[in-house]
């Protein structure tokens, strides 16, 4: 009789855990903005910027052409990343995640090569991941190599600055690490290298709370020079003859000239 109660106990259980629970896999795309871009052969790849916490996949990839129209968009089996740091090798994408170290890798048609922990130790007596006290503010390919970039989460003015191979294996090549008093707590959230001026492009929000671009050269030198840039832009590429975009919540991809 116990045995017989307690079966009946575990299928209303199980029925109530059920009923209770409700899947919402419902994709929002259509009216998620976009996030970073990066220029690869003609066209801006982005991605939306999911919100919605819903399960299964919630993030596609874009292709869009210089007229800022979408021609392709490819499923990427990931959600729950946010915003989503982009570049391109010149052949691939790679994307940085703002809530964990991981850096992913795909092809122009969001199929995944590797996902790889960018895990360094922020001192020598400490074995917490990356995340605990660095996010990442942005992502680019700088000759060659990937080049990826840290905010300090206690410490609003440090920036990391790390050079990765990812040609042969996943190794770190140099580790920096600046100080730029100039900025909010928000900081970076975007950047982009310049292959012909040899120089990094940033946006960002100041102490002041306006939205900016700023440039530090390839050796990381910063000449207080900054630009004010819309304050809704998400995104930075630079495409042909050091020409800058900047993506918008809208879908827009608009030039940006610097006065």
């Amino acid at each position: 009789m116990k045995n017989k109660l307690l079966a009946i106990f575990l299928i209303f259980l199980i029925l109530s855990c059920q009923n209770g629970l409700e899947v919402d896999s419902t994709k929002q795309t259509a009216t998620d903005p976009i996030a970073d871009i990066t220029y690869l052969k003609g066209y801006f790849y982005t991605t939306n910027l999911d919100l919605s916490t819903n399960s299964g996949p919630q993030i596609d990839l874009y292709k869009i052409d210089s007229t800022s129209f979408p021609v392709d968009r490819f499923e990427m089996d990931l959600n729950g990343q946010g915003y989503l740091a982009a570049t391109n090798d010149g052949t691939n994408l790679y994307f940085q995640p703002r809530f964990t170290d991981y850096i992913l890798k795909m092809t122009p048609l969001g199929e995944l090569f590797w996902y790889q922990s960018d895990y360094f130790l922020d001192n020598t007596a400490d074995t917490t991941s990356t995340f605990m006290y660095w996010s990442g503010r942005g992502i680019t390919w700088a000759d060659t190599n990937l080049v990826v970039l840290y905010g300090h989460k206690e410490d609003s003015t440090l920036y990391r600055w790390r050079y990765i191979t990812v040609n042969d294996n996943f190794s770190t090549i140099k580790d920096t690490v600046v100080v730029w008093g100039h900025l909010n707590k928000t900081g970076v959230f975007a950047l982009d290298y310049d292959p012909i001026n040899k120089e990094f492009l940033l946006l960002c929000i100041d102490r002041t709370n306006n939205y900016i671009l700023f440039s530090v050269s390839s050796e990381l030198e910063y000449d207080n020079s900054y630009y004010n840039i819309p304050d809704s832009a998400l995104g930075i590429a630079v495409a042909g003859n050091s020409k800058i975009y900047l993506s918008l919540p809208d879908r827009r991809i608009e030039e940006f000239t610097r006065p």
